[in-house]
């Protein structure tokens, strides 16, 4: 009775409290928790949780079964909590306090959860609708019978990688008469280096789904830590330097007005999503070069000009001013999705600034850039990423058509990383882990969604001939004239 109570009114009390530093490292004190979160491809996931019971506890008596992790849900300002779920526990263990497991007794236990793309529950971040009524993270409460364990206190999440990000906010003002004032809250970070040599700067743009005020969104929304990981880090000889501002609305907003003064919005692709196999981008160069002599019109393009080029720019400046040690002539500039569209509106603006560009998956619709843009930027090092089976931006109408139209108009410097689909590269999951031998599905890889292709830049996955991407933007500096 008394759990049939719990469901239907989905209240409980608990105490609730954060570490005012996230994702630094953070050591529980007793009766407290700190949440260990992940970046993965497909976002954040808690993939273990570390306890101060308060009491010597001896490993004989630790097993898994006997922990429940209730992930919670609490509206701002209180601290009344909803149950949210349940996270699975594959593990229980005697650790440290930085969560590694001991042999000796401990008054700190650490709990590993399940792993996959395809698990509820798994994010610590609120990303629901009305989101804006609740906290920005769950809470959690860790309950054992056995050990009498009720842990309801959480000091905070840590994160390795996201821990070497410095954040913080910028706030422009619009000269007059608009005079508006936008604040963009940003993520940034430098690489411990002991060389004299200047470093360069990665710009990065994050996708429409991390847009808002919590910058940790922007580091794991599309795993932006790996940026700052050995995998990329290693392909730039002192290390490169990150800028990841967040926009608080969306980056394809316009300065351009509609009815009742509001600001549109860059027009959508409305081919998408694109539901059947597309062409290689090999026979559709070959079917329009037949038309390459032919003139285009060169007008002015509607809502070309996000919104948030300014502020942005002008972020960029400030940074800069107050990092000495990043070389001007090595300023790289790239994105996914909504980000992807920003990165091809800087390099429209302002190509003076970035030394090359790597637009993923992006959304700036190639019908709106018109050709003397397209002779600006065939002279400025591109690398675009995309799948062939995205059903959110059909690449035949972004992608594929400007690489055309850049290699006609006679870009020098240009690649890209065509993907039929967008698959797991770690090998740890599979589409089907349920398939036998016999079976077609049979030790294929998980698939995610087209859109995703993100996934093999931030996984330095995009090769062309004895080079990868990273590899690639490491050589690239600003021309001199």
């Amino acid at each position: 009775m008394r759990r049939l109570l719990s469901i239907l009114l989905f209240f409980f009390f608990s105490f609730f409290c954060f570490s005012q530093d996230f994702f630094e490292f953070l050591e529980p004190s007793a009766k407290q928790s700190v949440v260990h979160v992940g970046g993965y491809d497909w976002g954040a996931c808690v993939d273990r949780i570390t306890i101060n019971t308060g009491n010597l506890v001896s490993p004989q008596e630790i097993a898994a079964k006997d922990f429940k992790v209730n992930q919670i849900l609490y509206p701002k300002n209180t601290n009344i909590g909803m149950e949210k779920g349940f996270l699975p526990v594959t593990d229980a263990f005697a650790s440290n306090s930085q969560g590694n497991k001991i042999t000796a007794p401990s008054n700190f236990i650490t709990l590993l959860m399940d792993v996959h793309p395809l698990l509820d529950n798994s994010s610590p971040f609120v990303s629901i609708s009305f989101s804006s009524r609740f906290k920005n993270y769950y809470g959690y409460k860790i309950s054992n019978k056995k050990l009498g364990i009720n842990i309801q206190n959480l000091k905070g999440f840590t994160n390795e990688i996201a821990s070497k990000f410095t954040t913080s906010e910028f706030e422009y003002t619009f000269p007059a008469p608009e005079e508006e004032k936008v604040k963009l809250n940003y993520a940034s970070y430098i690489p411990q280096t002991d060389s004299s040599q200047k470093i360069p700067l990665i710009l990065w743009f994050h996708g429409m789904g991390e847009s808002g005020t919590n910058i940790y969104q922007v580091l794991f929304g599309t795993k932006t830590t790996a940026l700052a990981d050995k995998k990329i880090q290693g392909c730039f000889p002192d290390g490169c330097a990150i800028l990841a501002p967040q926009c608080p609305t969306g980056w394809l907003e316009t300065t351009d007005k509609g009815p009742g003064n509001a600001r549109v919005w860059a027009p959508v692709d409305k081919n998408a999503p694109a539901n059947k196999v597309k062409k290689p981008i090999t026979k559709l160069l070959q079917k329009l070069s037949l038309d390459k002599d032919k003139p285009r019109e060169d007008k002015v393009q509607f809502a070309a000009v996000s919104y948030y080029t300014e502020p942005v720019k002008n972020l960029l400046y400030k940074y800069l001013e107050n990092h000495p040690e990043i070389d001007q002539n090595r300023i790289y500039v790239g994105g996914c999705s909504a980000g992807g569209y920003m990165t091809m509106n800087m390099m429209i603006e302002n190509p003076e600034l970035f030394a090359a560009a790597f637009p993923i998956c992006e959304y700036y619709l190639d019908s709106k850039i018109n050709p003397s843009k397209i002779e600006i930027l065939a002279k400025k090092p591109f690398w675009f990423t995309y799948a062939l089976n995205d059903d959110a931006v059909n690449p035949e109408n972004n992608s594929i058509p400007t690489i055309v139209r850049l290699n006609q108009a006679g870009a020098e410097n240009l690649h890209y990383s065509e993907f039929r689909n967008v698959v797991d590269l770690s090998g740890k999951y599979l589409l089907n882990p349920d398939a036998d031998k016999d079976d077609d599905e049979y030790g294929l890889p998980y698939e995610y969604p087209g859109h995703w292709s993100w996934i093999y830049v931030l996984n330095n996955g995009c090769i062309d001939g004895n080079f990868t991407l990273f590899e690639w933007l490491s050589q690239q500096e600003l021309k001199k004239d």
